[in-house]
């Protein structure tokens, strides 16, 4: 591939990533009054998930699912625990493993938020035809697939 072109289209791609994560975020957040629920930002969505597709993780887990450090995983756990989304409970055989656990209102809260992600998605992608949109999922996933 030519140097140019690759550079050329790298920085095409990167300004037109960033303009659909501001898009992404802008029309998430203009439809929190239709689907109400806490802002999340994406990776305390990440941890919400992890819990609820692997059930109670350790900190270490997250970090390692989130590909974060430890600290930067307690962080956002602390912040979880704060709004109540997450609890921290000490193992019953183990008092030194402390397990975190997605709470009722942590599982609403992320269904709220991927609902208004997929409704915002839904509107940025709608000026695309099906086979655009087609076209566009297999070129990212061929990018993603190790």
């Amino acid at each position: 591939m030519d140097e140019q072109f690759l550079a050329e289209n790298l920085a095409r791609l990167e300004v037109a990533l960033d303009r659909l994560g501001r898009s992404m975020t802008s029309a998430a957040v203009a439809h929190m009054s239709v689907v109400p629920g806490p802002l999340l930002s994406g990776s305390q969505r990440g941890v919400l998930r992890a819990l609820v597709n692997r059930g109670p993780c350790q900190v270490s887990e997250v970090a390692a699912h989130l590909s974060v450090t430890l600290s930067a995983a307690t962080g956002l756990v602390d912040r979880l625990v704060k709004a109540k989304l997450v609890t921290r409970d000490r193992d019953q055989k183990d008092r030194r493993v402390v397990w975190v656990k997605v709470t009722p209102d942590g599982v609403a809260a992320l269904e709220a938020a991927e609902e208004r992600r997929r409704v915002a998605l839904s509107k940025i992608m709608s000026n695309l035809s099906n086979q655009d949109l087609s076209t566009l999922c297999d070129i990212l996933e061929r990018i993603d697939s190790p």
